[in-house]
């Protein structure tokens, strides 16, 4: 898709997004990726580039990863007063830096786009200043997200996440009635009602992005047995509570002679990296690529039993050609059928029965992994997502 209408974007990044080892991470670089593609990213903006600890090493990764595109770093501001302002820190911990929209005028921008609700403060700030309109592009509904975070976090950990959920629905109201914002993009099919009803502005349904596909197709064992792989941040409490549950409630029906356990994640806690090895888990922290990890595996698990949005690494999954086992929770968002292109359990007995089923039946096994990779490939492809974006921008200046 060349860009022959004149966009010109500039995009807003979540935080820094190389490596992609994190659902968040990897949407933001495939809709960038996307976005170059199309020839409609002239700047991005990437919070905490250039910050203590992410150097000239980070900026040059992520040159690497969206080349000839001009990148620069914002600062973040993560000290205890971005914690304790009225703010809600997603956004008090995103500033705008001073003299930044001056440096953007002039450019020929015709568009904002954040890639994430978190910067969605600073997109509707920079299009003020440039009288431009902004895209927003939400992965949930935080406020709704940190209040469950809050229900399933016991005392004290709950109070943190209980005031942020207060002053991210402030906040909330405050986006949801900027006449800069002139589409909210949804990555989830379900959270669109859910937004349409707290704002005026229009809310559509724009799936996760996926990176170009190889043409070949992942070559299966033909055996019973193989490796069952879980991928996810591990500091996030609704993937550290779902593989707690897995190992505790469903491994121990699922370990068998020929069959390992592989958790991949970042920043693991160590007591939790101490409870999966305990189980017999293998365990890798903070893995500089994922790749070679679904390569290896077999089986994909996406045990979340709490959470909301859509689960970026298991179309990470499906994508690499792996069958995967979901919990309803982790199988929302998308219109996949379970089945056909994944096989959804509720519930240790269920999970282990499906479990069983994809560890013993090689044949049944190849074909899950075929329907649902050719669903998501055909389901995200790029192309298609960034013309829903153009097409709704051009809908919203009508």
């Amino acid at each position: 898709m060349e860009n022959g209408s004149g966009h010109r974007w500039l995009a807003i990044a979540e935080e820094v997004f190389v490596p992609a080892d994190a659902g968040g991470r990897v949407e933001s670089l495939n809709l960038l990726r996307a976005a170059r593609a199309a020839g409609l990213l002239g700047r991005v903006l990437v919070p905490g580039i250039g910050d203590p600890g992410i150097g000239d090493t980070a900026l040059a990764a992520h040159r690497a990863a969206l080349p000839g595109v001009d990148l620069v770093g914002t600062p973040r501001r993560t000290g205890w007063r971005s914690h304790l302002s009225r703010t809600p820190y997603l956004f008090a911990s995103r500033p705008l830096p001073a003299g930044l929209t001056d440096s953007v005028r002039g450019r020929g921008f015709t568009a904002v786009l954040a890639v994430s609700f978190r910067v969605a403060h600073l997109a509707v700030e920079l299009a003020e200043a440039l009288d431009i309109p902004a895209i927003v592009r939400p992965h949930n509904v935080e406020s709704a997200y940190f209040a469950q975070l809050a229900r399933s976090s016991r005392f004290p950990r709950d109070l943190p996440y209980a005031a942020e959920a207060w002053k991210l629905r402030r906040a909330e109201a405050a986006v949801h009635a900027s006449p800069r914002i002139a589409v909210f993009a949804e990555i989830a099919e379900e959270e669109v009602a859910v937004r349409a009803a707290l704002t005026d502005i229009p809310v559509i349904h724009v799936p996760p992005f996926l990176p170009p596909q190889p043409d070949t197709a992942r070559v299966h064992r033909t055996e019973p047995g193989g490796t069952v792989l879980f991928l996810g941040a591990l500091d996030n409490a609704n993937n550290s509570g779902g593989i707690g549950w897995f190992v505790e409630d469903c491994w121990p029906g699922l370990r068998a002679p020929g069959v390992s356990l592989h958790v991949v994640g970042r920043r693991a806690p160590a007591p939790l990296v101490d409870d999966l090895r305990a189980a017999g888990a293998e365990v890798t922290v903070d893995a500089p690529e994922v790749a070679s990890h679904l390569a290896a595996a077999d089986v994909f698990v996406n045990p979340v039993r709490h959470g909301a949005g859509i689960s970026i690494k298991m179309i990470e999954a499906m994508a690499a050609g792996l069958p995967v086992v979901s919990t309803p929770v982790g199988a929302r968002g998308l219109p996949w059928r379970d089945g056909e292109h994944l096989l959804v359990a509720d519930g240790p007995a269920a999970v282990r029965a499906a479990g069983q089923g994809r560890r013993d039946a090689p044949a049944r096994r190849a074909e899950l992994a075929d329907t649902g990779r050719r669903f998501i490939t055909g389901e995200l492809d790029g192309v298609r997502q960034i013309g829903r974006l153009v097409e709704a921008l051009a809908t919203a200046r009508r």
